[in-house]
């Protein structure tokens, strides 16, 4: 088994890929099947973004969204409420929020 093969073979879930696994407080190991950089990205590009990957997911399946935009991520759990999903948590690190949305 080649390097490329070994690399796109683990985390494999019913077709999708899975970006990364995440420790999310308290929610614990979870696989996040979409992460987004919304890195310099203002309202409502983020929410935007969201939206749009949202359509392509399952039920079940958890985005990371990654900003730096307070407004963006306070605006996240209202978002989520209208696109029928679950907002699971933002986490705070230096410089940036990660946020987590579970598609319903």
């Amino acid at each position: 088994m080649g390097l490329m093969s070994l690399i796109f073979s683990k985390g494999r879930k019913e077709g999708l890929y899975v970006v990364r696994e995440a420790d999310v407080p308290g929610y614990g190991l979870l696989a996040i099947m979409k992460s987004l950089d919304c890195i310099g990205a203002v309202c409502p590009r983020p929410q935007l973004f969201v939206t749009k990957v949202l359509e392509e997911l399952k039920a079940g399946d958890v985005i990371e969204v990654i900003s730096d935009n307070p407004t963006s991520v306070e605006g996240f759990p209202f978002l989520a409420q209208a696109l029928n999903c679950d907002f699971l948590v933002s986490v705070r690190e230096e410089g940036f929020w990660r946020v987590y949305l579970r598609k319903s």
